[in-house]
């Protein structure tokens, strides 16, 4: 059931694919949506409980930056990669994919900066 809600929001963020819709919504949507939410999640954990529990130097925005930027990059390898892997073809839509991946991992880590900060002791005001 979880795995299904990651179809509608994928195809409306890129649009159906004309020639493998069926293989995309059984098995590249779902999997790269739990891969990407666990590994938001991770870093997250990492970000405002490890690292800003630690030294009071992970406060900064830049390195709250540059954790988004690099969990974006991660999830757009993630989504590249899965998608090639199933479909053994790169076209468009597997760039197109790829790219909205890391735009919506960037949004939801930014949303859910919002919760995690309070565990955290030096960065409750990271980001905002």
């Amino acid at each position: 059931m979880l795995l299904t809600i990651f179809s509608p929001v994928y195809e409306a963020l890129c649009g159906a694919h004309p020639d493998y819709t069926a293989e995309y919504r059984g098995s590249i949507f779902g999997s790269v949506g739990t891969i990407t939410l666990a590994i938001i999640v991770a870093m997250l954990l990492l970000f405002y409980v490890v690292l800003g529990r630690w030294k009071m130097v992970w406060f900064n925005l830049i390195h709250w930056g540059v954790t988004v930027l690099i969990t974006a990059i991660i999830c757009f390898f993630i989504a590249y990669l899965s998608a090639k892997n199933v479909l053994e073809l790169v076209d468009g839509y597997v760039w197109r994919f790829a790219v909205i991946n890391a735009i919506y991992t960037a949004v939801i880590f930014i949303l859910l900066s919002l919760i995690f900060k309070n565990l955290s002791v030096f960065s409750k005001r990271t980001p905002f």
